[in-house]
């Protein structure tokens, strides 16, 4: 039975460009996507060290619901 607690990592597209918010955290701005999307994944896994089970979420664009693209111990 896993007890970690879970983090959830949301890339999002802002005015300033794209960003990472986990709790109250704020990482970027970032100029892509892809970018942002690996500095989120790249926290979630170090976040395994303080007892985290992480889970990274894209929002592609405005308005458009939140896709899992990083889930603890599973590489998509």
């Amino acid at each position: 039975m896993d007890t970690r607690t879970e983090l959830y990592f949301f890339v999002m597209q802002t005015h300033s460009g794209w960003m990472v918010r986990a709790d109250d955290a704020v990482y970027g701005p970032y100029s892509c996507s892809r970018t942002a999307l690996a500095a989120a994944v790249e926290e979630a896994r170090a976040a395994r060290v303080f007892g985290f089970a992480s889970v990274v979420l894209l929002r592609p664009a405005f308005g458009q619901p939140y896709d899992v693209r990083w889930l603890h111990g599973h590489d998509p």
